[in-house]
Formats: C-alpha cells, structure tokens, sequence
C-alpha cells in the first residue's frame, strides 16, 4: 500500500500505531470509528499480517471490535440491538461454544482455552456476527451507511489490482496450477478469493440496480467488471459457479437485463475467456476418450472427502463430533476440510447444529427480500437486495469448500446485514397496508426472531 512512497519496510508500524490512535477515539469518542479503520483492512488479510510483529497485533481485529463494545457501554447504548438475528446469533453461538468443548471430548484432547488453537478457530468465527450486532447497535445514519460501501469499494479496488498485478503478467494459454494466486486474501487461498470476488460483484450489481446518479452507477458496474475479470483468472470453479448463481439471482429479482446478457455469455464464454479458463471448467472430467471420461484427481477427492465425512456423520447424527474437529482427524490423506461447508456444519455440529445454521441462511435471504421490496429509500432497498444476492452467492460457494468461516471472504455481508437491519430501523416510521410484511417489522418485531 505504500510502495509508492518508499515506505513500504513501515507499513505494519504505521498501522499498529493507526490502531491505537483509533481504538482511543473508539472508546473514548466515537464508537463507529472502529468500524471504519477496519473496513478497508477485511479483505486485505496479508496487510493485516504486516502487524502480528507488535504486542497483540495479530488480534488487533478482536481489540478493535472490543473497544467498539466498550465505546458504546461508554455511551450505554446496548450491545444486543432488537435485529432479526440476535437471539438466533446468541443461541447459535452458545450451541457451537458447547460443540467445542464436546469436540475435545470427542478427541481426547484438552478442553478449549484461550491460547488453543480451536478456541481461536471459534473465537474468530465469533467476530463475525458480533460485527452484525456492533454494526448494527451503532445505528450508522444514511450518510455514514453510503461512507461505509465506499470504504469496502475503495478496499475491493485495492485488492483487485494487488491481484491483477500478480497475474497480469502470467501465461494464460494453457492451465497449470502454479497459475492460480490467492493475493491479499491470505490463509483463504485462491478459492477464497474467487468467493469473495463472485459475492462481492453480486452485491455490486444489486445497489446498482438502485442507484439513480449515472456515474456512481457506471462506478459499480466498473468495479463489479474488474471483480468479475480477477474472478476468472482465479481459475476456481467455485467461484464460477457462485457468480453464475448471483448473476441470475439479481436478474431475476431486479434487472431483467442481465438475465439476456447471462444466456449471452453462456454461449459464447469458450470464445471469451483464456484458453487456461477454459480448460479449468473442463477438467471436471478427464476427457481422455470421451465416452470413458472420468472425474479429475481435484473432484474424485472432494467426492471422497464427502462419502467419508457421512461416515463420521453416522456415529454422531445429533451432535457431530463437535466444532472444529475433522481437521484433526486426518481419514483421507492430509486433507483438513470435507471440501462443502454443509457437510462440514453436519458432520461436526450435527443435525441441530446445521437446524440453526440453515435457520440463520433463511432468515437473512428473507429480510433481505423484504427490505428490498419494502424500504422506501432506494438505497435502503438496494442493501437489502445486496444482501440476498451475497448470500446466493456464498451459499452456492460453500458448496465448493468452506468459505464461510474466514473474515476476509464473508466479514463484509455481516457488516452488510447490520446496516440492513439499520435501514429497516430507519424507515419505521412508514405506516404499512393491513397485514403487509415490511421490513421494520421484520427487524424489530420479536417475534420475528
């Protein structure tokens, strides 16, 4: 980020020293300010590592959220808003602390405390809807709700270029995997990215569809085209499939436009895109003699990964065997992950566990929807939209492999569903049709939870 000025050997040391000039006016001034310092840092996973040298720098995330939570304590304002989520997210989260600890029992190992590396698993999971229910207790006005979609757009950018300029320089014309590059997303990988890329350009298409000012609107379209360019030379099929599947969704729900442009592409892509993208969706199947054309080494194992993974299943049909536990067990090689983030939440949390998880998937494509429809303020409504068309998306790439659980894939649709929980608030005051389904009664009404 800061190469362009010869200093980038001091990167990691001017932002430690950003934290904590931010996180002194998160608690002492105002609380939001530690939502917009993390904002650009979400998805840039590798500029975050650049402070794991200083004291606590690897957990500046959780320090910031916390001074958040104390800032507003500070101003007492509740921690725990009325949203459509929070007595799900609580239940949710004491029912995965629970599988944890029972996940140390199933493998013999010693119950999670701070400093276990499986505490930490969960303790960074948890993030992610205690931003949900910061965002959302913040209650952002309008104008810092636009301020915090630029931020993530201006991040977005950031991270496309970090990408491009790795890749931009490579040999498409023919796949190899040495091709494939993960960029500022870090420990998620390529695939990561690829998610990230397919749900944040889905959400991009979605507040565009709303968006009356021309040249912010061709900005989104421009941003949702070089996410959508780095997305393909992700070679990650995942990722491909996910943006197909939020492509349709957004068209089917708002822009009938984009449904003739998506039966476009999908005749003429193999003309399109480089020979290496092309050969990358193909591989699917080895198509040595077509007739006999078998499965690639990549899906043969994710479709042994899958039959093992229902053999855990089995033996722990209500519970699983508890948060954060196949990776430990080692049954097929050296693989760490059921490669389908459903099968992961069954196998290790069990059938109740996947009950909620589904439960929260549910209830947030429905208030989406409702807000979308019902908000009389076209951006209100276009967050709403965003979030059901990020959820298609994700929903669609964690059948790929688990893209849920990172930060830097999925932090910015929990960020996202408290300003929809927000927007809803806002609009409060409209008074519905007998019996209409609005989206303030959605958020506020408990018995909506």
């Amino acid at each position: 980020m800061f190469i362009h000025f010869g200093l980038e050997g001091t990167t990691g040391l001017l932002l430690y020293v950003a934290a904590i000039v931010c996180l002194i006016a998160t608690i002492f001034w105002r609380p939001i300010v530690g939502i917009f310092f993390l904002l650009p840092l979400i998805p840039l996973q590798t500029v975050r590592y650049r402070m794991n040298e200083f004291p606590l720098g690897a957990s500046f995330v959780g320090v910031i959220l916390l001074g958040v939570a104390i800032g507003l304590l500070r101003q007492k304002r509740p921690l725990l808003p009325k949203t459509p989520w929070t007595t799900l997210l609580i239940i949710y989260m004491i029912y995965t602390f629970l599988s944890l600890i029972w996940g140390s029992v199933y493998l013999g190992a010693e119950l999670p405390i701070p400093g276990d590396p499986r505490f930490g698993v969960w303790m960074e999971y948890m993030m992610m809807p205690g931003l949900l229910l910061l965002v959302a207790a913040l209650k952002p006005t309008p104008g810092q709700a636009k301020a915090m979609i630029l931020v993530m757009c201006l991040a977005v950018l950031a991270l496309d270029r970090n990408f491009w300029g790795m890749v931009s320089g490579r040999d498409f014309s023919q796949f190899a995997w040495d091709l494939r590059e993960g960029g500022n997303m870090g420990y998620a990988g390529t695939n990561g990215l690829a998610a990230f890329e397919a749900q944040f350009t889905t959400f991009l298409l979605a507040i565009s569809a709303f968006e009356k000012k021309w040249w912010l609107r061709h900005a989104y379209h421009g941003l949702a085209l070089f996410s959508g360019v780095c997305l393909m030379y992700s070679l990650s099929r995942g990722g491909y499939v996910a943006m197909l599947a939020g492509w349709l969704f957004i068209g089917v729900a708002k822009r009938r436009w984009l449904l003739v442009m998506l039966i476009a592409f999908l005749a003429t892509w193999t003309t399109i895109v480089p020979p290496a993208v092309k050969q990358r969706v193909l591989m699917t199947y080895s198509t040595e003699g077509v007739e006999g054309a078998e499965l690639d080494h990549s899906a043969e194992t994710r479709l042994t990964l899958w039959e093992d993974a229902m053999q855990v299943f089995d033996s722990n049909i209500v519970l699983g065997a508890g948060f954060n536990t196949y990776q430990y067990m080692h049954r097929v090689g050296n693989y760490e992950d059921t490669h389908n983030f459903f099968l992961k939440v069954l196998v290790e949390t069990g059938v109740l566990g996947l009950a909620l998880f589904l439960w929260f998937l549910a209830k947030t494509f429905r208030v989406g929807l409702a807000v979308s429809r019902h908000a009389k303020d076209p951006f209100y409504a276009s967050l709403g939209l965003g979030l059901a068309g990020w959820l298609v998306a994700a929903i669609v790439a964690n059948f790929f492999g688990d893209r849920w659980m990172f930060l830097q894939v999925c932090g910015y649709m929990w960020v996202i569903a408290g300003l929809v929980s927000g927007a809803a608030t806002a609009e409060q005051d409209a008074e519905p049709e007998p019996g209409e389904e609005t989206a303030e009664n959605l958020v506020l009404e408990p018995a909506a939870i």
